[in-house]
């Protein structure tokens, strides 16, 4: 009796399990692009909300008019920053392409140098490695040229309707922000007894309590990391310090990767040309990331999320598999929802 009763709880789960895992992906790939801007709307409100809560108890300012500018002092200071650093990133993509062909030559060199010694190493006729290398990269070259961009060509409609709905849809997110500062009190107390209304701010306060608290310290480590690499690339002399920074600091969001795998073999490299300074900046650069991501990311998110690292890569594997590149950031978003929404059963169950 008792070993039935366990495989029938374990059935339940899983059924649960089936459950809303199929929801959080259908929630992903037909609901989010409708209900973004939303969302967006709730996450500003809850960022601009207690400085308007604090502006109408000490200047007696209405929560519209002191929520509309919080709201545009943030978007326009945050518009006015990345706009900056995206002329500073664009100005550094520029420059690469101009030197591209500096870079180039300096690789195949390098790379021909190597081929000799491969060649020499496995008892080959000399130029067969270089053979190969300039074959491959004809091949790479043809088909960049015939797929790559003539797709990027077919794209660029596409691209300028994606821009046109964002800026729609930050519109949208704008007046939103301002409705729900404005009447979320008074939509509180007309349905404080609704069922549904309950409903959704818990699953609301679920989604702060956890996907949103995942997301914005993804956000802040990131952040930081670029800023730590940045300036080491700077002290080393790279023309290419932001754009590296970003680089590695994206690289380093990734689970398992981190930012060891660009900063140490460039050290190395470094060591082997007897550049020492530069590769000690190098190291306390990864020290300091590894610092930044082992000894804030806990603290930023306390005991709410706890997913193994081996769990958030595969569920970045599986996003990017569902969602294309943005599946970067939904899969281990759609993992945390998952994990939050089951143990919330599992303890809602113990409860009843």
């Amino acid at each position: 009796m008792e070993k039935s009763v366990f495989f029938q709880e374990r059935y339940v789960r899983l059924y649960k399990a089936a459950v809303v895992v199929a929801g959080v992906y259908l929630a992903f790939r037909y609901a989010l692009p409708l209900f973004a801007p939303f969302v967006a709307a709730y996450l500003l409100a809850g960022i601009v909300r207690p400085v308007a809560l604090f502006l109408r108890r000490r200047c007696h300012i209405p929560m519209s008019v002191g929520g509309a500018v919080v709201l545009f002092l943030l978007l326009a200071t945050l518009g006015t920053g990345l706009f900056f650093l995206g002329k500073l990133l664009l100005r550094q993509i520029v420059l690469f392409i101009e030197n591209y062909a500096g870079y180039r030559d300096s690789f195949l060199s390098a790379a021909d140098r190597l081929c000799r010694c491969a060649d020499g190493w496995f008892s080959l006729e000399q130029g067969t490695m270089g053979e190969l290398l300039h074959t491959g990269l004809s091949r790479i070259g043809e088909n960049v040229n015939q797929k790559v961009l003539p797709e990027v060509s077919k794209q660029s409609l596409v691209i300028l309707r994606a821009v046109g709905c964002g800026i729609a849809g930050c519109i949208i997110a704008f007046v939103a922000a301002l409705l729900l500062l404005s009447d979320k009190e008074k939509y509180a107390k007309a349905y404080q007894n609704s069922g549904f209304y309950k409903e959704v701010q818990r699953i609301l306060g679920r989604l702060s309590s956890a996907g949103v608290a995942y997301l914005k310290t993804q956000c802040i480590l990131i952040l930081l990391v670029t800023i730590i690499c940045t300036v080491a690339f700077l002290f080393v002399k790279r023309e290419y310090a932001f754009l590296l920074g970003i680089g590695v600091a994206v690289l380093d969001a990734f689970p398992v990767l981190g930012s060891g795998l660009v900063l140490m073999p460039w050290a190395v490299i470094c060591l082997l040309k007897g550049q020492y300074l530069q590769m000690v900046v190098l190291i306390v650069a990864y020290l300091c990331c590894l610092f930044v991501r082992e000894g804030l990311e806990p603290k930023l998110l306390g005991n709410r999320i706890g997913i193994p690292p081996l769990y958030t890569l595969m569920a970045v594997y599986i996003g990017v598999e569902l969602f294309g590149i943005f599946g970067v950031v939904l899969g281990p978003f759609g993992l945390v929802l998952i994990r939050s929404m089951l143990q919330e059963g599992e303890v809602e169950g113990e409860t009843v």
